[in-house]
């Protein structure tokens, strides 16, 4: 038993040599081709991550001070370019955006969900360009803004004012501004998509949405091992993954209650007050030329756009 779990280690410090020692050759390889600027000598496994200390804005400072402008650093096998000029970043992301447009997906927002709606994690493409015209033309358009300047807009705030004057006669002691904040954002957002107000500060629903999209937003920038060291994917070692994707499926499903009752009302017959054509009309309406665009969405790929379009407005 000795000599089997003896052989099982070695044959992992092996396994683990052999994936440093490719990572390695393949580190030199591009430096020399060109095709990673230079940078500054990095450890095996670790590559730069001891170098940037615990003030890494200052330890950028100083080794662009020694390797120029733009450097090459490796955060474990993960290689990352630092520009610290902005003369430099000027003439890239003008002259090579193209190039540059890719994303990379951290570990903690990989998950059983995709990336079919997601202008955060979809990687720039023809999809990732109908989402992002979709979003310009349709729902930060101007005209669609103008027209919830007066009354809902002003709703909204009465709502949310009047709120916390029901709160604060209560007999509160404290009063969580924040929270009636996020309401009236949402409120106001799920105007913009829905046509309606979606919570009110009883609502458990909002209570809730605004606890799970709260905590993917917290897991998902929390620095990740797995990130840097691509053998721990499989072990998941802090728990990110894991417990962003339990958020943002609770995240999601609330969200997709907002739609499956539009979807259902619409194939019921039954018809809404009159109203403008809102975001959701739009999603539920998009025909598409069936190559680089789908020919239409599916009801999954228009809850991740709504789930989407709610967390990046209310909490960034």
């Amino acid at each position: 038993m000795e000599q089997l779990a003896l052989g099982l280690v070695i044959a992992l410090v092996l396994w683990i040599a052999s994936i440093v020692l490719i990572r390695e050759r393949r580190r030199r390889r591009l430096e020399e081709i060109g095709q990673l600027p230079p940078g500054p000598k990095c450890w095996p496994v670790v590559g730069n991550i001891f170098q940037l200390g615990w003030s890494p804005h200052e330890s950028f400072t100083k080794l662009a001070r020694e390797h120029g402008p733009i450097m090459t650093l490796w955060l474990g096998s993960m290689s990352t370019v630092v520009i610290s000029s902005d003369e430099v970043a000027r003439e890239m992301f003008k002259n090579h955006d193209v190039v540059l447009a890719g994303r990379k997906i951290y570990e903690a927002m990989k998950g059983d969900f995709g990336n079919e709606g997601s202008l955060v994690t979809a990687q720039y493409g023809p999809h990732w360009r109908m989402l992002r015209r979709l979003c310009t033309t349709e729902f930060f358009v101007a005209r669609r803004l103008e027209a919830m300047r007066g009354g809902v807009r002003g709703r909204c705030i009465d709502h949310m004012v009047h709120f916390m004057e029901e709160a604060s006669a209560s007999g509160t002691k404290a009063i969580d501004v924040g929270r009636f904040f996020f309401l009236m954002g949402f409120n106001l957002i799920g105007n913009l998509i829905f046509s309606k107000d979606l919570l009110d500060p009883k609502s458990e629903r909002g209570a809730k949405f605004f606890y799970h999209a709260g905590k993917v937003t917290e897991y998902a920038g929390k620095p990740n091992l797995a990130d840097y060291f691509p053998i721990l994917r499989w072990f998941d070692p802090q728990g990110l993954r894991r417990k962003t994707q339990f958020h943002v499926k609770s995240a999601f499903e609330i969200a997709g209650v907002f739609v499956k009752e539009r979807m259902e009302g619409m194939e019921c017959g039954i018809t809404e007050e009159k109203r403008n054509k809102d975001y959701l009309d739009v999603l539920l309406e998009f025909h598409g030329n069936g190559v680089e665009e789908p020919s239409s969405f599916s009801s999954r790929t228009i809850n991740v756009i709504v789930f989407v379009s709610l967390l990046i407005i209310i909490f960034f």
